[in-house]
């Protein structure tokens, strides 16, 4: 039984389980958010040294989740406790859950894609800079400041018009590009307080690369955004955008192997910038980055990827 932790509207989730699913894998949809109103969770003791853990669902029936061969940590929510409506009560419950959740995770003696401990330190833009650095990779000047004096004093090293702003994560709820820095923006500088921004050196670029990575398989797509409307971000003029499969020179793709290899990751989409000198930049790691995109704009096969790594992780 293959577990993919995820909800019904995640397009990926349902894509990959649908490959499973065409080639006769048993696998199951665990949305977190299901709880507690349409599921229940049970952690069974009743062999301490082989506890079972399922969940009973109002209308997929009961999934014995301790009997996973693999897992893909995709896009896991948070139990729906709107009926909860005490603030101190809401905490507790929300405490609850998790403990017990987590609780069934550590129970899960299979491979991961990827574990949630592994996942979540990989997430932090932080130290993904610093591991890429060892390892070889070029990474942008950066400050991650909630300091507007740091931050305008970053600003007149490289020069207004060298430097860009993103946020650390999004949300659902709130969403945004990477953005040039420009003159309007900086009175707004004094609500850095507020929150901390990522401010980086923009890296001049002939194309985007996102690279896909699964397990011991790499895919990587080229996007050139030159004379599109916007061509800071790539996700804002990706459909204007040209794209093709593409080839990474041996160093960076050893980089990127050992940059997996480092933050404990089996999947990741990894952002890059490739310079008009031929310099490949590091931007980021997305551990549980989109690739339905870059299957369509680079026509490579990585739904079939993840589907065989999860049916097959030992293979892999």
């Amino acid at each position: 039984m293959i577990i993919v932790i995820s909800h019904p509207l995640d397009a990926h989730a349902t894509r990959v389980l649908d490959r499973l699913a065409a080639r006769g894998q048993p696998a199951a949809l665990l949305d977190v958010a299901d709880f507690p109103d349409r599921a229940t969770l049970t952690l069974d003791f009743a062999e301490p040294a082989k506890p079972v853990g399922w969940v009973d669902h109002e209308t997929r029936g009961r999934v014995r989740v301790t009997d996973a061969t693999a897992v893909w940590w995709r896009r896991p929510q948070l139990p729906m406790l709107d009926a909860v409506t005490d603030d101190a009560a809401r905490g507790f419950v929300h405490g609850e859950w998790h403990e017990a959740t987590h609780g069934l995770y550590r129970l899960l003696d299979c491979p991961w894609m990827n574990p949630p401990d592994s996942n979540d330190a990989a997430s932090r833009k932080a130290l993904q800079l610093q591991v890429a650095s060892r390892l070889g990779l070029r990474v942008p000047d950066t400050m991650m400041t909630s300091d507007r004096g740091e931050a305008m004093a970053f600003v007149e090293r490289l020069g207004l018009d060298h430097v860009v702003y993103k946020i650390f994560s999004a949300t659902y709820q709130v969403w945004r590009e990477t953005r040039r820095l420009g003159a309007d923006d900086l009175p707004m500088l004094d609500s850095l307080r507020l929150a901390p921004v990522i401010f980086q050196e923009l890296i001049p670029a002939v194309a985007d690369l996102r690279v896909t990575i699964v397990g011991d398989q790499v895919f990587a797509m080229a996007i050139d955004t030159r004379g599109t409307s916007y061509d800071v971000d790539f996700r804002i003029s990706l459909a204007q955008a040209r794209t093709s499969a593409a080839t990474l020179p041996p160093d960076v793709e050893v980089s990127l192997r050992a940059l997996m290899g480092e933050l404990g990751l089996v999947y990741g989409a990894v952002d890059l910038r490739l310079t008009p000198e031929g310099e490949y930049v590091f931007l980021e790691v997305n551990p549980a980055g989109e690739f339905l995109f870059s299957e369509h704009g680079s026509g490579q096969p990585i739904t079939d990827a993840v589907a065989g790594w999860l049916a097959a992780p030992e293979a892999s």
